[in-house]
């Protein structure tokens, strides 16, 4: 290499020194910004009025997080991931645009999970599994009633909206998705 090569890359690399330096701040900054909406949520914060948290606080607030999450042994991780789950989804239901009456059915059936998950079985995987299944079934019909409850309300403003009720044969029927 002659000296007039090594001194263009010398310059070349003096170019691009700052250009690679600032993409790298660029995705250290756009990974603080997911990192925030995803953890204020969990610290029952409004996204909306903390816009201009420091980097710093960021990461505190979500290793305060993760120490706080229960350690466990593989054994158990499931079945206590399953109840944590459960009791932040219950923690953060009243927070929700949901109307009363559906967050209160909600959580019911949290309620109802939570105390079917203590009990101890044989077939612990199936009954997961199963409630798995109640549930996302029991959202869905949720969604759709508070859905069908959203637009009967908008075209009939007086008239007081019914919710539909689940039929409890699809209910206990497992499904594998």
């Amino acid at each position: 290499m002659t000296v007039a090569q090594r001194k263009e890359t010398h310059e070349l690399r003096k170019t691009l020194k700052p250009l690679m330096e600032k993409r790298r701040r660029a995705r250290i900054n756009e990974s603080l910004n997911h990192l925030k909406t995803l953890i204020l949520p969990l610290f029952g914060k409004d996204a909306s009025r903390y816009s201009k948290l420091e980097k710093a606080d960021i990461l505190e607030m979500t290793v305060r997080f993760l120490r706080d999450l229960p350690s466990s042994s593989a054994k158990d991780s499931y079945n206590e991931g399953y109840k944590a789950c459960l009791q932040r989804i219950s923690a953060m239901l009243p927070q929700s645009n949901l109307e009363t009456e559906t967050r209160q059915r909600v959580n019911e059936f949290l309620q109802h999970s939570m105390v079917s998950a203590t009990s101890s079985c044989q077939n612990c995987c199936a009954q997961n599994s199963r409630m798995i299944s109640q549930m996302h079934q029991r959202l869905v019909s949720l969604r759709k009633s508070s859905s069908a409850t959203e637009n009967h309300s908008i075209s009939t403003a007086a008239a007081p909206s019914q919710p539909q009720s689940v039929p409890q044969a699809s209910v206990d029927m497992w499904r594998p998705w």
